[in-house]
């Protein structure tokens, strides 16, 4: 079997960055959850708790955030709610139950 045949030839044609990451996105398992996350975190926290805090995974409707350090997922948990409201006024589709903390190390 060729390269033609396998269907593995079209990524030896010439794409753009537009095309090739929205065919990542639609390969993950969260449906690009995470990357919607990712792309509105500093808008969401802003960019003091950003540089402590940062988005890991979505499990079971829950957002799942790596601090740190454990006064960071005190205050994390505190503006849960708010966080939860921001992320999905910025994109109804990241609607979560909540966030779950987990501290680095």
């Amino acid at each position: 079997m060729d390269a033609e045949e396998s269907g593995s030839y079209r990524w030896h044609e010439p794409r753009s960055v537009k095309e090739v990451l929205n065919r990542l996105i639609s390969d993950f398992d969260d449906g690009g959850s995470m990357y919607l996350i990712y792309q509105h975190w500093i808008e969401a926290v802003g960019e003091t708790i950003a540089s402590h805090c940062k988005p890991l995974r979505v499990v079971d409707d829950y957002l799942l955030i790596e601090v740190d350090h454990p006064g960071w997922a005190t205050e994390i948990r505190y503006l849960e709610t708010e966080l939860v409201a921001k992320l999905t006024q910025i994109d109804p589709s990241l609607g979560f139950s909540g966030v779950k903390v987990q501290v680095k190390g």
